[in-house]
């Protein structure tokens, strides 16, 4: 049996999260740090969770005495959506890396005890473009997952007795982040969304020019459609999996990354041919892109198949709470650790 340690980060002024006396809104790095010390002490491993705070507020310096850790990156590193495991005795450390983009396994992966990264943002388009240094040898699959699952979870049965008692709406629906800043590579990350709106004015219900709407806001608006659109960000967005937790049907591109649980399109959701992407999802043609997702939709939202939408949100729900919750996923996790190995 072998002692580890979890470092998870704590961003100035921010209290630890005992997830045995959660909330609505512990985050998924919280959930799944502490449900893995618990499996692993079922095991016999001794484990414990140590959070790393960031001493500087520019937020790029990360340290850790007791790993060798002593690093200033060039960009600022993410202060969630991460969290490694230590060996005690040979100072080794995975990264389990759910973030945008893979920050803190490009500023840690040329560490002498690093060993691996898994990756639930894992497209070898994405890195070989993005991040050419990264060896791609030590990045691993993994899942994706809403950022506060229990809050997504209190809210399964209020939105399907919504979708229930009302006649829903059957214009495409997203809203989210689509102001001219939101950028990659110069180009604007959802220029599809302004051509569904200029093109089809009728046909959908879009927003976010400005800001999100909060959480139980969409929730609710997202439950009165009949299909909801997911978008690539960076290149997932956290709403396409509170989506499937509320049981809701998703449209979006045909899925390309890798992923430790499969989704399987039009099994799990309906899969829009997008053309050409870029390297974090995007469509590189968005009239293109706009034109398949209204063929698509206006294909789906037809009265025969109701049974088959019905079918993909609860396959889409089933993945999501029987294989990829914070509790299921862990045996997955272990596994994809190669404990023993380092």
């Amino acid at each position: 049996m072998a002692k580890y340690t979890i470092y998870h980060p704590l961003w100035p002024g921010q209290i630890p999260v005992n997830p045995r006396v959660s909330h609505e809104h512990t985050n998924i790095t919280d959930l799944l740090a502490y449900e893995l010390k618990r499996e692993l002490m079922l095991l016999g491993h001794k484990v414990s969770i140590s959070y790393v705070g960031f001493p500087h507020d520019d937020g790029r310096t990360i340290n850790i005495d007791e790993l060798d850790i002593n690093i200033t990156s060039h960009n600022k590193i993410c202060d969630s959506l991460w969290f490694m495991i230590a060996n005690e005795e040979t100072k080794r450390f995975v990264i389990i890396d759910m973030q945008d983009s893979p920050s803190i396994t490009n500023v840690l992966q040329k560490h002498p005890h690093y060993v691996m990264s898994l990756v639930s943002q894992y497209s070898l388009e994405r890195y070989r473009v993005d991040s050419p240094d990264l060896e791609l040898t030590k990045l691993l699959p993994f899942v994706y997952f809403a950022y506060y699952p229990k809050l997504v979870e209190t809210k399964i049965q209020e939105i399907q007795d919504i979708r229930s008692s009302c006649t829903l709406d059957n214009r495409v629906f997203f809203y989210g982040n689509n102001r001219d800043t939101y950028r990659h590579s110069g180009r604007k990350i959802r220029e599809v969304i302004s051509l569904l709106e200029m093109k089809y004015p009728d046909e959908v219900c879009v927003g976010g020019m400005d800001s999100k709407l909060p959480p139980e806001e969409f929730f609710k608006k997202a439950a009165t459609h009949t299909i909801n659109l997911g978008l690539p960000g960076h290149p997932w967005c956290s709403r396409e999996h509170e989506l499937w937790i509320l049981g809701l049907p998703v449209m979006m591109y045909e899925h390309t990354h890798h992923m430790a649980v499969d989704l399987i399109p039009n099994f799990h959701y309906i899969a829009v041919p997008a053309g050409e992407r870029l390297s974090i999802g995007m469509a590189a043609n968005p009239e293109l892109a706009a034109d398949n997702i209204i063929k698509a939709h206006r294909e789906w939202i037809k009265p025969h198949n109701k049974w088959r939408l019905d079918n993909i949100a609860r396959n889409g729900q089933k993945r999501i709470l029987k294989e990829v919750s914070p509790t299921t996923i862990i045996p997955k996790l272990i596994e994809l650790l190669q404990l023993g190995h380092w």
